[in-house]
């Protein structure tokens, strides 16, 4: 039995809804049911195929392996569930404030005669 794990590098960040159009029917149906339970082990799969754990298993492959799908080891148990890409605009949105902070940090850093805003021009 192939074994993966969630800290394997994989060809995607995660299932978009256009990778998920871009499915055959049946990996349509497995991954929206396995988003529906949030996570789910190869047994609960394969009844929910009506399989046997090995074919399961190798329809769970390909979906790992594009990185749709990963593994998670709780208590000695396998679970699957989807992964989802990041969301748009977090890291600039995240740049943009730290820089903001840093800026605000900066002019609070400076002392008093060298910051242009309280500095009185000799007047």
């Amino acid at each position: 039995m192939n074994q993966f794990s969630s800290n394997e590098s994989s060809k995607s960040s995660g299932l978009s809804f256009r990778d998920l159009q871009k499915l055959p029917e049946t990996q349509q149906q497995l991954i929206n049911w396995i988003r529906r339970q949030n996570q789910a082990n190869l047994l609960d799969i394969a009844i929910h195929l009506c399989q046997d754990e090995d074919t399961a298993l190798q329809m769970l492959t390909p979906l790992i392996e594009k990185g749709f799908l990963e593994e998670i080891i709780e208590n000695n148990e396998r679970y699957y569930r989807v992964t989802y890409p990041p969301k748009r605009g977090q890291p600039l949105f995240k740049k943009l404030m730290d820089k903001k902070k840093a800026s605000a940090t900066s002019q609070e850093e400076k002392p008093e005669d060298e910051n242009p805003l309280t500095m009185d021009n000799g007047q």
